[in-house]
Protein backbone atom coordinates (compact mmCIF):
# COMPACT_ATOMS: atom_id res chain seq x y z
CA UNK A 1 0.00 0.00 0.00
CA UNK A 2 2.73 2.36 0.85
CA UNK A 3 4.46 1.42 -2.22
CA UNK A 4 1.35 2.22 -4.37
CA UNK A 5 0.98 6.03 -2.59
CA UNK A 6 4.67 6.36 -3.12
CA UNK A 7 4.35 5.62 -7.16
CA UNK A 8 1.00 7.53 -7.44
CA UNK A 9 2.89 10.84 -5.78
CA UNK A 10 5.94 10.73 -7.81
CA UNK A 11 3.68 9.99 -11.17
CA UNK A 12 1.67 13.40 -10.28
CA UNK A 13 5.05 15.32 -9.05
CA UNK A 14 6.42 14.43 -12.79
CA UNK A 15 3.37 15.58 -14.40
CA UNK A 16 2.84 18.56 -12.68
CA UNK A 17 6.68 19.32 -13.52
CA UNK A 18 5.80 19.09 -16.83
CA UNK A 19 2.27 20.48 -16.78
CA UNK A 20 3.18 24.06 -16.98
CA UNK A 21 3.63 25.56 -20.57
CA UNK A 22 7.52 25.63 -21.39
CA UNK A 23 8.62 29.26 -22.19
CA UNK A 24 10.88 29.84 -25.12
CA UNK A 25 14.66 30.40 -25.38
CA UNK A 26 15.11 33.88 -23.48
CA UNK A 27 16.12 36.48 -25.85
CA UNK A 28 19.64 36.71 -24.94
CA UNK A 29 19.48 33.49 -27.12
CA UNK A 30 19.52 35.76 -30.38
CA UNK A 31 23.19 37.52 -29.52
CA UNK A 32 25.34 33.98 -29.95
CA UNK A 33 28.06 33.99 -31.85
CA UNK A 34 27.61 33.36 -35.68
CA UNK A 35 27.97 29.66 -35.49
CA UNK A 36 25.93 29.36 -32.61
CA UNK A 37 22.53 27.81 -32.80
CA UNK A 38 19.73 28.80 -30.44
CA UNK A 39 17.59 26.25 -29.15
CA UNK A 40 14.48 26.10 -27.07
CA UNK A 41 14.87 25.24 -23.80
CA UNK A 42 12.89 24.97 -20.30
CA UNK A 43 13.30 28.18 -18.57
CA UNK A 44 14.90 28.16 -15.50
CA UNK A 45 15.38 24.39 -14.98
CA UNK A 46 14.52 21.16 -16.39
CA UNK A 47 12.35 19.69 -14.48
CA UNK A 48 13.43 17.41 -11.42
CA UNK A 49 11.31 14.46 -12.25
CA UNK A 50 11.08 13.28 -15.95
CA UNK A 51 8.71 10.89 -17.73
CA UNK A 52 10.16 7.67 -18.72
CA UNK A 53 9.15 7.72 -22.12
CA UNK A 54 11.82 7.72 -25.16
CA UNK A 55 11.61 8.60 -28.15
CA UNK A 56 13.73 8.35 -31.49
CA UNK A 57 14.26 9.95 -34.63
CA UNK A 58 17.08 11.67 -37.19
CA UNK A 59 18.20 15.05 -36.01
CA UNK A 60 17.16 17.76 -38.29
CA UNK A 61 17.55 21.61 -38.57
CA UNK A 62 13.69 23.19 -36.86
CA UNK A 63 12.72 26.67 -37.20
CA UNK A 64 11.19 27.16 -33.88
CA UNK A 65 13.53 24.95 -31.54
CA UNK A 66 16.77 24.79 -33.67
CA UNK A 67 17.06 21.43 -33.93
CA UNK A 68 14.10 18.59 -33.49
CA UNK A 69 13.45 14.82 -34.32
CA UNK A 70 12.37 13.57 -37.72
CA UNK A 71 10.30 10.72 -37.03
CA UNK A 72 10.15 7.38 -39.08
CA UNK A 73 7.23 8.68 -40.87
CA UNK A 74 8.73 11.74 -41.92
CA UNK A 75 7.11 14.50 -39.52
CA UNK A 76 9.42 17.01 -38.03
CA UNK A 77 8.90 17.54 -34.07
CA UNK A 78 10.32 20.42 -32.37
CA UNK A 79 12.43 19.54 -28.67
CA UNK A 80 12.26 21.81 -25.97
CA UNK A 81 16.52 20.59 -25.30
CA UNK A 82 17.09 19.77 -21.60
CA UNK A 83 18.34 23.25 -19.36
CA UNK A 84 22.51 23.35 -20.46
CA UNK A 85 22.05 21.67 -23.83
CA UNK A 86 23.56 24.38 -26.49
CA UNK A 87 23.81 23.75 -30.73
CA UNK A 88 26.01 24.97 -33.12
CA UNK A 89 27.12 24.89 -37.02
CA UNK A 90 29.95 23.32 -38.07
CA UNK A 91 31.00 23.71 -41.76
CA UNK A 92 26.89 23.96 -42.67
CA UNK A 93 26.16 20.52 -40.20
CA UNK A 94 24.29 20.99 -37.30
CA UNK A 95 25.62 20.06 -33.27
CA UNK A 96 24.23 19.38 -30.52
CA UNK A 97 25.78 19.57 -26.63
CA UNK A 98 24.88 18.20 -23.28
CA UNK A 99 25.02 20.38 -20.45
CA UNK A 100 28.90 19.57 -19.79
CA UNK A 101 29.88 20.85 -23.58
CA UNK A 102 30.38 17.16 -24.98
CA UNK A 103 28.96 16.54 -28.50
CA UNK A 104 25.77 14.22 -28.48
CA UNK A 105 25.32 13.68 -32.04
CA UNK A 106 25.46 15.78 -35.19
CA UNK A 107 22.76 16.32 -37.66
CA UNK A 108 21.93 13.49 -39.55
CA UNK A 109 22.32 11.06 -36.60
CA UNK A 110 20.13 8.83 -35.94
CA UNK A 111 18.99 10.04 -31.80
CA UNK A 112 17.05 8.83 -28.66
CA UNK A 113 15.66 11.50 -26.31
CA UNK A 114 13.63 10.96 -22.88
CA UNK A 115 11.06 12.86 -21.58
CA UNK A 116 7.26 13.22 -23.26
CA UNK A 117 4.77 14.33 -26.42
CA UNK A 118 3.52 17.51 -24.74
CA UNK A 119 1.41 17.60 -27.97
CA UNK A 120 1.26 20.17 -30.76
CA UNK A 121 4.37 17.96 -32.75
CA UNK A 122 6.73 19.07 -29.84
CA UNK A 123 8.72 16.73 -27.56
CA UNK A 124 9.60 17.74 -24.12
CA UNK A 125 12.84 16.54 -23.66
CA UNK A 126 14.54 15.88 -19.92
CA UNK A 127 15.79 12.55 -19.93
CA UNK A 128 19.10 13.09 -22.07
CA UNK A 129 19.82 12.29 -25.35
CA UNK A 130 21.98 9.51 -27.24
CA UNK A 131 23.26 8.27 -30.53
CA UNK A 132 21.94 5.55 -31.64
CA UNK A 133 24.56 3.64 -33.37
CA UNK A 134 23.81 1.71 -36.91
Amino acid sequence: MLARLFLVITLAAAMAACATTPSAAPASATALPAAAVALRALVPASPAACPMARTEGTLVRQPQSGAGLRDNAGAVWQVIWPTGYTARDEGGRLVVLDGSGNVIAYEGDRVEIGGQDVGGGTWLGCGGMRAMTP
